[in-house]
């Protein structure tokens, strides 16, 4: 059986957080409630549900829905593809795709919610350089 991953975006506190558990409503198939460490049952509609792609990068971080990853000197963000079914690659700055499995060949650098102004289509490359310097600077 395939192992599924999650974490989950809180867009009140604006934090990533890894679930301790999930619920589903069993006859629409949807989650319904998460459960983060150190409170309690709360409504889906506060999380981003984020699911792993299945990969891990270079480093062995795994890989999940909204995250960047920079592929040689190219950056892409992973995105789920509603009408293949599937994760894939979309190359920022451009409307270019890739396979998801090039990612295992890259290494993650953030996601779409820690750097919530980069884009696909709007930013460059070096902006990257610019949030990681100052998020190392504020740990």
């Amino acid at each position: 059986m395939k192992e599924l991953k999650f974490r989950v975006w809180d867009k009140v506190m604006e934090k990533m957080f890894k679930p301790q558990a999930i619920s589903f409503d069993i006859q629409k198939s949807v989650p319904f409630a998460v459960s983060v460490p150190g409170r309690s049952w709360e409504q889906i509609g506060k999380f981003v549900l984020l699911q792993w792609t299945g990969l891990t990068d270079e480093n062995g971080v795994d890989i999940y829905e909204g995250d960047f990853v920079k592929i040689s000197s190219v950056v892409h963000m992973v995105i789920w593809n509603e009408i293949q079914a599937a994760f894939e690659l979309i190359q920022l700055g451009s409307s270019a795709k890739q396979e998801i499995i090039s990612a295992a060949k890259g290494i993650i650098i953030g996601n779409k919610f820690e750097f919530a102004n980069l884009r696909p289509i709007s930013r460059s490359p070096e902006d990257f350089q610019e949030w990681l310097y100052d998020k190392k600077a504020s740990e």
